[in-house]
């Protein structure tokens, strides 16, 4: 008996549907990018007149990207210090790079080194670690906010971008899972042969483990990263006299800007700015990201 097999795809009506569903968000999303970098570049009047019709050539400005040095600026007042000062655009980039970089470093190390102590001394104890974040993941927590400004009151850290840094010790996120498999994939013999070579246990950890999943781990530092630059909630609740792009960019937003009300065109503009630095670097990365997520970080 003979079996013919068909190179054909099945190809359903939940796929159809589907498929059109992403295809029009996918669309969505490239005709709000396209409105609003072109609205970036609009004369206030010429968006007020039609927000969503092409500007003509004399309505074309770059007035609205220089405007947002002036702008977006944030008051800020110490409770130490009576006298206000103000937060602009270049210390915000520092505290964005500090608070990002630091938080991403941060949580991916604590992530992964957890991960390695579950995968490589498998015990009931690293069973429960993973029961842990499991249900975590399935079961976020909710309105900790109060007890964690608590907790950095306690110690000294509120209103210090450091306490941030302690916030972020934590591995109950999906990455641990992924950090455990690619560790899962390591031979022990690599282990093993160190080990008689006199390597202890952190040395194994450090100079044989971390350098095979070296790419992983930046790939996941990436994608927290970027995630930390868009976060405007936590510099806002945790420490608002140092604030980030995205705590000025909430603020541009929400609040009437200087002589005057709000600038739609200059609040879009901002958000483009801001928008830029992440756009390039994950353009930059976005194939090894990817791949290293999709293959583990472990290549054979």
């Amino acid at each position: 008996m003979m079996l013919v097999h068909s190179n054909k795809k099945d190809f359903s009506w939940f796929s159809g549907i589907l498929l059109a569903l992403l295809t029009l968000f996918s669309f969505g999303l490239v005709f709000l990018l396209l409105w609003a970098l072109m609205s970036a570049f609009k004369t206030s009047d010429a968006f007020d007149m039609d927000a969503l019709a092409f500007p003509a050539p004399g309505q074309w400005t770059f007035s609205n990207f220089t405007e947002i040095w002036y702008q977006m600026v944030i008051e800020v007042q110490n409770i130490f210090d009576p006298n206000p000062h103000y937060v602009g655009v270049d210390v915000m980039f520092l505290y964005s790079l500090v608070y990002a970089g630091g938080c991403a470093f941060v949580q991916t190390f604590t992530t992964v080194t957890m991960a390695y102590i579950s995968a490589r001394y498998p015990s009931p104890l690293s069973k429960i670690i993973d029961s842990i974040v499991l249900v975590t993941l399935i079961m976020p927590v909710v309105g900790n906010t109060a007890s964690l400004l608590q907790v950095m009151h306690f110690l000294h850290l509120y209103d210090n971008i450091l306490g941030a840094f302690v916030m972020k010790c934590a591995f109950n996120n999906v990455y641990y899972f992924i950090f455990r498999a690619a560790f899962s994939r390591v031979p022990r013999d690599y282990a093993e042969s160190a080990s008689i070579d006199g390597a202890g246990h952190f040395h194994v950890y450090t100079s044989i483990y971390l350098p095979i999943i070296a790419p992983l781990f930046w790939t996941i530092f990436l994608l927290l990263f970027i995630s930390y630059w868009n976060d405007y909630q936590v510099p806002y609740l945790f420490f608002p006299d140092q604030p980030t792009l995205a705590l000025g960019l909430f603020a541009l937003a929400n609040y009437p800007i200087q002589n005057g009300g709000k600038l739609p065109t200059i609040q879009i503009a901002s958000g483009i700015a801001v928008f830029i630095p992440i756009f390039i670097l994950f353009m930059a990365f976005r194939k090894k990201i990817m791949s290293n997520i999709d293959e583990g970080g472990v290549k054979g």
